[in-house]
């Protein structure tokens, strides 16, 4: 009810104003040229609008062609980040190739956070991914799961399944990130959205993690 919708809007303003943050994208600059750089954009203007970020199209763009300009060869990790006042900036690291299989490792509780706007909506506010982040040595990243048993994603990336003969993704609805490799990855027909859940887990015959900036990597839980 109104009520209801007035109070959560309220918390979300407090809890926003409690940390700032910046709006974040991640991808790939390959030889000069920047991967799936539309998905990219649209993704984090579509973040601006939902947290009230002015957004200028011309000086984001301005901003990532200057530093794809000054890095013309090699792989580069790229670091776009959007500041309160709409403020683009970009920073580049080098990325080395990830040797597969990567290692998964399945997390020992739930993501509380997983229908909270910091997972729908890329940003710096990461405390709640940290928290699950791999501590022992050869794990690449951690499978997420929610309150409900549902398996959602990894702490930087999106998840595929091998369940019944067919490649699945969790669908948004349980709680994850948009991820763009993962959009690439339904487009392209490569995988399907499915609910899995902690007990489906022992029926999943392959694994792989997916996002933007590493492509498609082959992976094993455990």
């Amino acid at each position: 009810d109104a009520e209801w919708n007035e109070w959560r809007h309220k918390r979300a303003f407090v809890e926003r104003a409690s940390m700032p943050f910046d709006l974040l994208e991640t991808l790939a600059l390959e030889e000069g040229r920047l991967r799936h750089v539309a998905d990219h954009l649209a993704r984090l203007q579509r973040a601006a609008a939902h947290f009230s970020i002015p957004w200028n199209a011309g000086a984001v763009h301005q901003c990532l062609q200057a530093l794809a300009d000054g890095h013309p060869q090699g792989l580069w990790r790229v670091r776009l980040l959007l500041g309160a006042a709409g403020q683009p900036r970009a920073e580049a690291f080098a990325l080395q190739p990830t040797p597969e299989p990567v290692r998964l490792q399945l997390a020992g509780g739930p993501l509380m956070e997983a229908h909270s706007e910091f997972v729908r909506f890329k940003t710096t506010r990461r405390a709640h991914y940290a928290a699950f982040a791999p501590t022992e040595t050869g794990v690449f990243d951690t499978v997420l799961w929610n309150a409900a048993g549902e398996i959602t994603e990894s702490t930087f990336g999106n998840i595929a399944m091998l369940l019944d003969g067919r490649w699945v993704t969790p669908p948004l609805s349980c709680g994850l990130l948009p991820g763009v490799g993962r959009a690439v990855a339904l487009r392209d027909g490569r995988v399907c959205e499915a609910v899995v859940r902690l007990q489906d887990l022992p029926r999943v015959q392959g694994w792989a993690f997916i996002n933007s900036l590493r492509g498609w990597l082959q992976a094993r839980l455990g």
